[in-house]
């Protein structure tokens, strides 16, 4: 039987520059500091990585500083063996912060609601609020 999937697609406004929003997806103590959760991540082509207490894991398929981050990405509650693609893209907007897009293909179709969700709670939102924080203490 064929596994039916679906294509999650977001557009996010981050209030840093693409190297902080860059940096804080890829470095692991960075990663941890605004979900506060355990993170693994070997920043580089080929290297794996294991986030949000070990949900997501999965490899980087293709790096570009600053600018795109694509992985193989797989979550827990996903079929055994099944991995996504995750294509993050990241441009300076006109107020010199970030514009990102996330176009996360081949979720199953049965968790493409809560995945959509948990991107927004688990991810934008947390790192909006971190960046906003940093420009508070700034």
């Amino acid at each position: 039987m064929k596994l039916q999937t679906e294509n999650i697609y977001q557009v996010i406004e981050l209030a840093a520059a693409p190297a902080k929003v860059f940096e804080a997806l890829l470095d692991q103590d960075a990663h941890v500091a605004f979900t506060e959760k355990e993170a693994f991540i070997q920043p580089h082509e080929g290297g794996s990585f294991s986030l949000c207490n070990q949900n997501h894991t999965g490899y980087f398929l293709h790096l570009v500083q600053n600018k795109r981050i694509v992985c193989a990405w797989t979550h827990k509650k996903f079929p055994a063996g099944h991995f996504t693609t995750v294509d993050l893209r990241l441009s300076k907007n006109a107020y010199g912060e970030t514009t990102l897009i996330l176009n996360h293909l081949g979720v199953p179709s049965v968790d493409a609601g809560w995945m959509t969700e948990s991107w927004n709670r688990n991810y934008w939102a947390l790192l909006a609020e971190h960046f906003n924080k940093e420009a508070v203490l700034a």
